[in-house]
């Protein structure tokens, strides 16, 4: 009985070294994509089918803006700064295209951290975690929100999923790429998993 039970401790011990030597590395691949990535995240103001077709027009407005405003950023450092720089530039082109809608409602801009969890955008996807990112609310800013990747830009001409792999083949290599990349692989699927768990465990108890 005891070395049954002994037995099953060592095992144990093994399952438990093995998820924590893959957290860590996992943690470490999910850190350095979200040191190297800045995200867009739009609010719309709300769930009404008028809000969210405004939602979509202000995000393909912002995505060709930034696009030309991030040209010569050759970091997420610098596409941040120019995001801080003409966040007055943003807002007035995002409620340009409201007014041109119909609507009156104002827009914010705001470059903060946020929680994400996992999420696929077009052949790239992103593990669980707090990221830079550039905010936009419309209106109440009570509906369903969007998001895409500003830097490197995935959300302009993002229907070419091989396309945004090699965008992000510029700011991430190795098991890094390979995480937002690969994600039919079942090691990436598995190291997903344990980044949502732990990062979920981290945001409930407001570990950021």
């Amino acid at each position: 009985m005891k070395r049954k039970f002994m037995c099953a401790l060592s095992l144990f011990a093994v399952f438990f070294g093995f998820l924590t030597v893959m957290l860590i590395i996992s943690e470490r691949e999910a850190g350095q994509i979200r040191d190297g990535v800045l995200r867009l995240h739009i609010v719309a103001n709300s769930d009404s089918e008028y809000d969210q077709q405004n939602k979509m027009s202000v995000r393909d407005g912002i995505a060709q803006l930034c696009s030309q405003l991030f040209y010569s950023s050759d970091s997420k450092a610098q596409a941040m700064e120019s995001a801080r720089q003409n966040g007055d530039v943003i807002v007035e082109k995002a409620e340009e295209i409201l007014k041109s809608r119909g609507s009156a409602d104002s827009v914010r801009v705001t470059v903060l951290q946020r929680f994400f969890h996992t999420r696929t955008y077009e052949g790239v996807s992103l593990p669980a975690g707090v990221y830079d990112t550039v905010d936009v609310e419309i209106g109440s800013a009570a509906g369903k929100n969007f998001w895409c990747v500003m830097f490197p830009d995935i959300c302009v001409g993002a229907s070419d999923a091989d396309g945004n792999k090699e965008k992000m083949s510029d700011v991430l290599t190795g098991g890094a790429l390979e995480m937002t990349t690969e994600t039919e692989e079942t090691s990436v699927k598995f190291r997903f998993a344990i980044v949502e768990i732990f990062e979920n465990i981290k945001h409930f108890f407001g570990v950021e």
